[in-house]
């Protein structure tokens, strides 16, 4: 029984940490996207630059939280976490999805509409773990790493891939599905909002 309820602990853990670092990001991603609309600007240069500006602020902030936290918590940090730079990617992404979406809107259903996002999502997720970065999939691994006590195990993931454990493949699939899967629901948000603002 103990076992189970350790599972069903880390899960829940998990989950709340990801809510609350994926509330934070789109917080940041969009507030940075409605401050470029303020000035009316249409182009797409503009909303992927305040994608990414809101991306990097909010990246940089959960980075410098966390750090101090798992410090003052445990002792110590992870060497590579999630930050300003991924944020700022991935923010971008969303940026180009949210200006790409608002033109197909007009012609095509939402679901169809934020697909571009979902892309653009996905391609920078790997590309961020491809340079050498992390998303919080990978955040999360490498704070795994440094507990050995710990119980949560990314080994299934790799084996699906066929590696041993968690390896590159597994970090570029996973934050590409992390990527994905955070730019086309901010995207379609944005886009649901103003076109019922628009209504």
């Amino acid at each position: 029984m103990a076992p189970g309820m350790g599972a069903a602990s880390i899960v829940l853990v998990l989950t709340a940490i990801t809510v609350l670092v994926a509330l934070l990001g789109a917080a940041g991603v969009s507030f940075g996207i409605a401050a470029v609309g303020l000035w009316n600007s249409g182009r797409w240069s503009a909303t992927m630059a305040g994608g990414a500006v809101g991306g990097f602020l909010i990246g940089g902030i959960v980075k410098l939280l966390g750090l101090d936290a798992f410090n003052l918590v445990i002792g110590q940090s992870p060497t590579q976490m999630t930050g300003a730079l991924e944020g700022a990617v991935i923010g971008a992404s969303v940026g180009l999805g949210v200006w790409l979406g608002r033109r197909q809107m007009r012609h095509m259903p939402l679901r169809f509409a934020i697909l571009p996002a979902a892309v653009f999502g996905a391609l920078s997720g790997a590309g961020i773990v491809m340079a050498g970065g992390r998303l919080l999939g990978g955040s999360i691994y490498e704070l795994a790493r440094l507990l050995p006590q710990s119980r949560l195990r990314f080994d299934q993931i790799g084996g699906l891939f066929g590696e041993s454990g968690f390896g590159p493949i597994s970090q570029i699939v996973t934050a590409g599905l992390e990527g994905m899967l955070f730019a086309a629901g901010v995207t379609a948000a944005i886009l649901l909002a103003q076109r019922q603002r628009s209504a």
